[in-house]
């Protein structure tokens, strides 16, 4: 039996939990089943089974402390895990499991999508990390930054499985018996209203791209704090009628949304992935992707798969969208047919697949540190904090 612990189970996961719950007995732990990070709906039942914590005193954060310990305590003893895989590192409840899991020798798996350049890195805090991920015995990554970053870090190479960042494919697959939209074409925009979207940016690029007789709408659907000034840049638009701003989305909505655009783009200056471009490729879709994203290396060959830029240049981006918009149907097709190619490789059952082969490979070749356990109590004392 497999205890998967994350904050909690939102569709993307669900589809990959499940696809991993057909091959073992899987147990999940949300530590934070109530946070509203994404207001998704609730999720039919799946066949693994559903643990939460309780006790938190915000969504957003973990029980306190003992309570904490004990819940984890409880849970262990119940279901007796072969393996513990965390999803990241950097929450109380992650580190208390890595406690937890030297104490009854009990192998670890990471999952991260962390990246070096996600944020500037102070080198007595990756020594800190150096420390804790000791006490892992293999990792699953999203992909070729995740896997390049736990490396300098001391993981070994030959621990290291992907991938993580998948979706559910067909979820999003336009079928072919049914036509794209024929509404006014737009460009298609999903991601959260947040400083690091660089929506910004993007309306800079669009605002370009309108002056220079651009003919495509823009549809921006997300929420978060940075909406009144998006709204404000919009207005300064030389047509701003045609850009429109519309709330997060749930699975199916968001997939007739996909059905409905011409291309997508997402312009972040940093996302340590930026799963909306697998969904948007696996709509049919040509993407534009910021070189700040993960996906961006593994995902995109440029002109072959989609087009990227660099997120601090507005005009690379307009030129992006002029040769979006440009691209006669048989370039499109030859594109997105690429794209559709290179997501095999992003699939739940790869997914399933890899972290399959880190759970045997931790199982075969367990690492149980003492100085992570230690660690790993001192950062869940919030005597100094690691960055992700």
């Amino acid at each position: 039996m497999i205890l998967i612990a994350l904050h909690r189970v939102g569709p993307y996961h669900h589809a990959r939990l499940q696809c991993l719950a057909d091959r073992l007995e899987l147990t999940v732990l949300e530590t934070r089943p109530l946070s509203c990070e994404y207001p998704w709906d609730s999720l039919p039942s799946g066949s693994y089974t559903l643990h939460s914590l309780r006790g938190a005193t915000d969504p957003e954060s973990d029980p306190p402390t003992l309570d904490l310990d004990q819940q984890l305590a409880e849970l262990l003893d119940r279901c007796l895990p072969a393996v513990i895989v965390s999803v990241g590192w950097a929450d109380r409840s992650y580190q208390r499991l890595v406690m937890q899991a030297w104490r009854r020798r009990i192998p670890l798996v990471l999952i991260s999508d962390s990246r070096w350049r996600d944020e500037p890195r102070q080198p007595w805090k990756e020594a800190i990390k150096r420390g804790l991920l000791r006490g892992y015995s293999a990792a699953l990554v999203a992909g070729s930054e995740s896997r390049a970053y736990l490396g300098l870090l001391g993981f070994p190479s030959e621990a290291i499985f992907r991938p993580w960042d998948v979706v559910d494919n067909v979820a999003f697959r336009r079928p072919p018996e049914r036509p794209r939209d024929s509404g006014i074409p737009h460009f298609l925009c999903v991601s959260r209203f947040v400083p690091k979207k660089n929506h910004i940016g993007l309306l800079t690029a669009y605002g370009d791209y309108q002056r220079q007789s651009g003919r495509w709408g823009l549809r921006l659907i997300g929420t978060g704090p940075c909406e009144p000034l998006i709204r404000e840049a919009v207005a300064c638009l030389p047509d701003p009628i045609r850009v429109s701003i519309e709330p997060f989305l749930q699975l199916p909505a968001l997939a007739a949304a996909y059905g409905a655009a011409s291309a997508f783009v997402l312009a972040s200056h940093t996302d340590q992935w930026g799963l909306v471009v697998n969904e948007a490729m696996a709509a049919g879709l040509p993407v534009i992707v910021s070189r700040g994203c993960g996906c961006a290396v593994d995902l995109i060959e440029e002109g072959r798969t989609g087009w990227s830029f660099d997120p601090v240049d507005p005009a690379a981006l307009t030129a992006c969208l002029h040769a979006v918009e440009r691209l006669p149907e048989p370039a499109r097709r030859a594109v997105t047919a690429a794209a559709t190619e290179r997501l095999e490789d992003f699939t739940p059952e790869r997914f399933a697949d890899g972290l399959w082969d880190a759970v045997e490979w931790a199982r075969r070749y367990p690492r149980h540190s003492r100085r992570s356990a230690i660690v790993a109590s001192l950062l869940s004392q919030r005597c100094f904090s690691p960055a992700a």
